[in-house]
């Protein structure tokens, strides 16, 4: 009885400590606030606040940051200043001293304003970029072969999948609505180096081809097997055109 005694004040007393921290911890945040919430309403908000993570963060540095990122800027307009060629400075100095007057004054919310190409919570679904490699691997096949058929062919592929007098090619994605398909391509192609045969193009369809294109990639899929040391027949691209 004695040790279930001591093990029950031990676990008890420990519960008080660590609910007596947590405590001491909201009610420091409380005193932050603005209008000093009640613990309740500060419970709710910090569990609210937690729950919702697809909330876009708001940008703050702390100190060491802020100490951080002035130095870089400071090296970054030293070596501006030092270039040979002078065509971008004024731009890149412009730059340079928003950051720093940023953090002089707080205004971190200019950073979002001006530089939303870098301040902003996007990250790749892998699952599109699975999407967008296998539509660019079967376009790519059917491109390289649809160059190798002859005169006939090529005029009986147009004929039959309804692409009428044009050669078959990747149109590209929606800009307006696959935005996020669009660009994983063109960084595929003109950063990564990827599909090269794409390279130089402009990627935006100014139509949606991401469910036509996914259809037409799924009958690829199954035929991509047997593509090894030889190219699309006349008939395997009119079936994957038909689906356009």
């Amino acid at each position: 009885m004695r040790g279930r005694s001591d093990r029950t004040r031990c676990s008890g007393y420990a519960g008080t400590e660590a609910h007596g921290d947590g405590a001491l911890r909201i009610d420091a945040w409380r005193a932050r606030q603005d209008d000093v919430p009640s613990r309740s309403e500060a419970l709710r908000r910090l569990i609210d606040g937690a729950l919702q993570d697809d909330k876009p963060e708001y940008f703050r540095l702390n100190n060491r940051e802020k100490l951080m990122t002035w130095l870089l800027t400071e090296i970054l307009k030293n070596q501006i200043e030092e270039r040979k060629d002078k065509t971008n400075n004024k731009y890149d100095l412009k730059k340079t001293k928003l950051i720093q007057e940023a953090i002089y004054g707080g205004h971190y919310w200019s950073l979002n304003w001006e530089l939303q190409g870098v301040m902003h919570n996007h990250v790749d679904d892998p699952k599109d970029v699975t999407t967008v490699v296998n539509i660019l691997d079967m376009w790519s096949f059917i491109e390289r072969a649809y160059q190798g058929f002859s005169n006939a062919d090529k005029v009986r592929v147009q004929q039959e999948s309804g692409y009428g007098a044009y050669d078959p090619k990747f149109a590209g994605f929606d800009g307006n609505n696959e935005s996020t398909h669009l660009s994983i391509a063109r960084f595929l192609v003109e950063e990564l180096g990827r599909f090269e045969s794409f390279k130089g193009r402009d990627f935006n369809s100014h139509f949606p081809t991401v469910a036509r294109y996914s259809q037409m990639a799924t009958v690829f899929e199954r035929m991509r097997p047997s593509l090894i040391m030889r190219e699309l027949s006349p008939d395997q691209v009119i079936e994957l055109l038909k689906r356009v």
